[in-house]
């Protein structure tokens, strides 16, 4: 049993959104493919958010069947832009009712599957994030536009800290609950996975990096990246965590191998 990640697939929906328009061609039948050739029957991916264009559970249900399809257990996560995802536990569970193949989900907990247990949390952007991210776009490509960016988010000021501290305690529930597994089982192998970045490639720490490497998991799987703005996320080793950048265009459209189980271990 292996644990593989990807993020942001960006499926259509039945609002049929194409991502033509990124340049991600023939998508999402080239990530079928690779992901079938990639993952077994066997094997748990972890989604981590943005997961479908839909609006409303109803419009996601093309999305989730094309989930049930794919090889492996899935573990979801919620991304910024699924806008289906219910605000509760038990409305999100009626929802995957119907997909057996995805086995759990991260919202304020964390899910056993095996071998590993996985927290996390959405996570949102930090006073940290680099601005060069918004140099490519067509918006930002002169130092007055830059400047607008910035005043516009200084303006915002009040609303982001309650964003995060709102992320942040749902992150620490989150750990929380993985701790308790961990402590029923020290054998468990703690991931974490988040949407957006924890960490940028600056290395800088950030509230949710020193919160996630205070509870020491080996891995931290985010997404949300993409082109240009794929190298301002920290890849690596950094504070005892290794993270793991799985946006589909990181990864080129193949969920990414994180950790293998251990030998002792018999996937029932």
């Amino acid at each position: 049993m292996r644990l593989f990640a990807i993020a942001d697939l960006h499926l259509p929906s039945a609002r049929q959104k194409s991502m033509a328009c990124f340049g991600w061609n023939n998508h999402p039948a080239t990530l079928a493919q690779r992901w079938d050739e990639s993952v077994s029957p066997k094997d748990c991916v972890v989604v981590a958010g943005d997961i479908s264009w839909a609006m409303k559970p109803a419009e996601a249900v093309g999305d989730l069947g094309w989930l049930q399809a794919r090889p492996g257990k899935k573990i979801l996560l919620k991304g910024n832009h699924d806008y289906w995802w219910p605000d509760s536990a038990s409305k999100l569970q009626k929802i995957l009712q119907p997909f057996p193949s995805i086995v759990g989900f991260v919202h304020n907990c964390a899910v056993q599957w095996g071998p590993f247990v996985i927290s996390g949390s959405r996570l949102w952007d930090v006073v940290e994030a680099p601005w060069e991210k918004f140099e490519s776009t067509e918006a930002a490509k002169n130092a007055e536009a830059i400047e607008a960016i910035k005043a516009k988010a200084a303006n915002n000021t009040a609303d982001l800290a309650k964003m995060i501290q709102r992320e942040t305690q749902r992150l620490q529930t989150s750990l929380d609950d993985a701790q308790t597994h961990i402590e029923a089982n020290p054998q468990l192998i703690h991931i974490v996975a988040s949407h957006f970045p924890p960490l940028y490639a600056d290395g800088a720490p950030t509230p949710f990096s020193t919160l996630i490497e205070s509870r020491n998991p080996k891995h931290c799987i985010y997404g949300h990246l993409h082109g240009p703005s794929l190298s301002s996320g920290f890849v690596g080793m950094h504070g005892g965590v290794n993270y793991v950048l799985a946006s589909c265009d990181a990864v080129e459209f193949r969920p990414r191998l994180v950790e293998l189980a251990p030998s002792a271990f018999s996937a029932s």
